[in-house]
């Protein structure tokens, strides 16, 4: 089972990332976390389109590697910013190094996968995954509340089918994204009229996070949660059962390119199968 990183070195981590001012520009201006893996990827990539950029993960290299890339193809400004979101000092520090005066749009895709029963689960797993997928969105924008309503921006949180329907098995999983949704609709509340908040409740993936409960699922959990996971083609991963991470940025950018005076509060999107 994959567990969450380990907070060691996460306040030197939030310090590396690339000299670039987001004060003024003629781009609206993203956050993205999770963005060099899966969907969050998927949405970096599309956002840098038509915006500049704030990519955040752990990983240096790979935020360096990624920022590079869209910088060419796109044109995009964009700041690599490698820091643990469980280690609440380490983002509080790396959201002040950012000095921005506004963001238009903030998109919560970092997550982690837990399987397991109620029976299984332990605390310090629970701790871990409630951390990563429930209390580091719910700060992070806390922390960058002045400037989404200086921009009147947005806010993306990407829940799950798990945020809608519990499937037996993935215990911890599912209640992270049921909380994660009370948080976007606590939020929407709160912020109504200063910023606009929308909750995307995909389905299956086809991402690392997806093959991995995958293969934990058929390895350990219940007949019903393998089952569900596995979708209608038996045993085995199959790719065709899943959207790709494409289809639902491309979800996420509805609510980005609707007109200031609306807001779509929630989006559900599962796969086709017409391929």
């Amino acid at each position: 089972m994959r567990r969450p990183s380990s907070k060691v070195g996460a306040s030197a981590q939030a310090r590396r990332r690339t000299k670039t001012s987001h004060s003024s520009g003629s781009r609206p201006l993203a956050l993205v976390t999770g963005a060099t893996s899966g969907l969050g990827l998927a949405v970096a990539q599309d956002l840098s389109r038509d915006h500049d950029l704030v990519l955040v993960s752990r990983t240096w290299e790979d935020l360096k590697e990624l920022a590079g890339v869209l910088q060419e193809e796109s044109g995009a400004q964009v700041t690599a910013l490698a820091t643990d979101l469980t280690d609440d000092v380490a983002t509080a520090n790396a959201v002040e190094s950012l000095r921005l005066e506004r963001l238009d749009v903030l998109v919560h895709c970092a997550g982690v996968e837990s399987i397991g029963t109620v029976a299984e689960v332990e605390g310090a797993e629970w701790r871990a995954v409630l951390g990563l997928n429930v209390v580091a969105p719910a700060l992070l924008t806390r922390l960058l509340l002045p400037q989404l309503r200086a921009a009147k921006g947005l806010v993306v949180l990407v829940s799950s089918g798990a945020g809608q329907k519990v499937t037996p098995g993935l215990v911890a999983y599912c209640a992270s994204k049921h909380a994660l949704r009370a948080v976007a609709d606590s939020l929407r509340q709160e912020e109504r009229g200063r910023l606009r908040v929308t909750t995307v409740f995909p389905g299956r993936i086809d991402t690392p996070m997806q093959r991995r409960i995958h293969k934990q699922v058929s390895q350990a959990a219940s007949p019903a949660a393998a089952k569900t996971v596995r979708g209608g083609r038996g045993k085995g991963y199959h790719p065709q059962d899943h959207m790709t991470p494409n289809s639902v940025a491309a979800t996420v950018r509805l609510a980005v390119d609707l007109p200031p005076d609306a807001v779509v509060e929630e989006l559900t999107v599962r796969p086709g199968e017409l391929v």
